[in-house]
């Protein structure tokens, strides 16, 4: 009898595309492993464990840093909102300064808020993407996700690259960087971290490891207002979108849920509210001593969920996403009121210096948002993702009511917060900051900054004095504007101004070469259609 091989054969090929398919990503290249510098680590441990001189100054001020998430300059009415009226924000830019043109050194969360934290480009230290909580970790569930899974706008990346899940769990802010909490707890502050991180969930990288004293909030990208889903006393808006749903389904779970100095605790007030409970009570214990408070608001951010009473008030709002959301700026607006009265009646308020400023551009894409005549919005390098509402004030210290028009940077709260405390900072490393306690004041003449960078995988942008351009090494487009007379990027000049765009070009490719390769592969792009153009953006 004779034997027919075919079957067997077909069955060992079967096997073969079996293995390739779900054969883990990771373990064939080691290009995403992630290994801090222990050189560097040493050198900053070292640095921050000296023992300071003493100062001038008998106490430093106290500091106050509110961040808020997402939220556009055109839904603050300081800012010129036409559908919301902000008046305890507007009160702060009145008794302050309003800069009317602030850039955040990145469109989206994380980055932004790195920048933030250390006053330097994050790419500098490989924080170029949004940090990712999972990746498909072989081919069968990369293709699954990529043909049967709905992801909407969100498109998948089509060169697969992606870490190991060890490597995965280090992403954030490199222990070797130094962070604001780091520097002010050196001079002697009471620091506290209360609400969003997002800069590294790892025993190295959250806030008690970072500087901070108390930790109240969540570790990641986003959390839910309200645990219970079905008070009477809430509001859920739950969109139909890939990213909306898997927000939901997480939940206050892993790096979601709300720890207090690193414990899991169950928490049942709504965030916006217990965050500012929580920045309440920090400034009540530290009246006596200098204290420095990072008060990041999740609000705007979905997902959607409003108190009731608050909902109340926009009956007129016929879209349900947007009085949802609208309740929450809202209840956020009255949140930096009361905040704002505490410290006035806890005597402080002309000793210290507050910052209110917004991560990054209103998300357009929720439906919600207003980015008012900007183009893009949040994940966009167009002015609308980049160009956030920025409000200063130290009562006695600096103009009450000055709108600052020269160009600043979100990266200036560390410098400026530096000056103001008489800091020092070691010099292996480099600074794009500035403080701008000088300019504002009138003691410094000309602008802080001449020239500002982006960059995110495949998208890089630059803007100097005069010219703004935005290109994609990938998908091979490049937009310039000239941003002084064209704020609102509606006329790409770069085929009219070819000499323009070269030498902006070298300038940014001289910039970059300084830079560290990213530390973690970008997942996914986001698909936007602007002006009846199509971009992808990375999300």
């Amino acid at each position: 009898m004779k034997f027919n091989r075919w079957p067997l054969l077909l069955f060992q090929v079967l096997i073969f595309i079996l293995a390739q398919c779900t054969y883990p990503f990771t373990t064939a290249s080691n290009k995403w492993k992630i290994k801090f510098d222990k050189e560097k680590i040493e050198f900053k441990e070292k640095f921050i464990a000296q023992q300071l001189p003493d100062h001038s100054r008998e106490r430093p001020p106290n500091i106050l840093f509110i961040v808020v998430d997402d939220l556009g300059k055109y839904e603050v009415s300081a800012y010129g909102s036409t559908t919301m009226e902000t008046p305890h924000i507007d009160q702060l830019a009145n008794e302050g300064v309003r800069f009317a043109d602030c850039y955040v050194n990145s469109p989206v969360c994380a980055p932004s808020r790195a920048g933030l934290m250390t006053g330097r480009y994050p790419v500098r230290y490989g924080f170029e993407t949004q940090p990712m909580e999972i990746y498909p970790n072989n081919l069968a569930v990369y293709y699954i996700g990529e043909n049967f899974v709905n992801t909407g706008d969100f498109v998948m990346d089509t060169d697969p690259r992606f870490p190991t899940e060890w490597d995965m769990a280090k992403q954030g802010v490199p222990p070797s960087e130094l962070s604001l909490g780091e520097v002010l707890k050196m001079r002697g502050y009471k620091t506290g971290c209360i609400g969003k991180w997002h800069l590294g969930a790892s025993p190295k990288q959250i806030p008690n490891e970072r500087g901070f004293d108390y930790q109240y909030g969540f570790y990641g990208a986003f959390s839910l207002y309200s645990k219970k889903r079905n008070s009477p006393n809430m509001v859920n808006y739950i969109q139909d979108s890939y990213s909306s749903k898997f927000q939901w389904k997480v939940g206050r779970k892993e790096t979601s849920a709300i720890r207090k100095n690193n414990k899991i605790i169950h928490e049942s007030r709504y965030l916006t509210f217990a965050i500012l409970e929580e920045g309440l009570e920090f400034m009540a214990r530290n009246k006596t001593e200098p204290f420095f408070l990072y008060l990041a608001f999740n609000a705007p951010h979905v997902p959607f969920q409003a108190p009731r009473f608050y909902y109340e008030i926009y009956d007129e709002t016929e879209e349900e996403s947007k009085r949802v959301y609208y309740a929450m700026i809202h209840a956020l607006d009255d949140a930096i009121g009361t905040l704002m009265n505490k410290l006035k009646a806890l005597g402080l308020e002309e000793n210290t210096l507050i910052y209110l400023i917004s991560d990054n551009g209103g998300a357009s894409y929720t439906g919600a948002t207003d980015n008012g005549p900007y183009k893009g919005g949040k994940l966009t390098m167009f002015e609308g993702g980049v160009n956030v509402p920025f409000i200063m004030k130290w009562k006695g210290h600096i103009p009450e009511g000055l709108v600052y028009e020269n160009p600043v940077s979100s990266m200036d709260v560390f410098m400026t917060s530096v000056g103001a405390a008489e800091c020092i900072l070691p010099d292996d490393r480099v600074y794009d900051g500035v403080n701008l306690l000088p300019y504002i004041t009138g003691k410094e003449p000309g602008k802080p900054h001449e020239v500002f960078y982006w960059r995110a995988d495949h998208i890089q942008a630059m803007r100097n004095s005069e010219y703004k351009f935005l290109r994609s090494t990938r998908d091979n487009w490049i937009e310039v504007y000239n941003i002084k007379e064209d704020k609102f990027e509606q006329y790409n000049i770069h085929e009219k101004m070819p000499a323009i765009l070269d030498e902006m070009q070298k300038n940014y490719d001289k910039w970059q070469k300084g830079l560290s390769k990213p530390l973690w592969p970008r997942l996914m792009d986001h698909k936007f259609t602007i002006d009846g153009k199509e971009y992808l953006f990375p999300a």
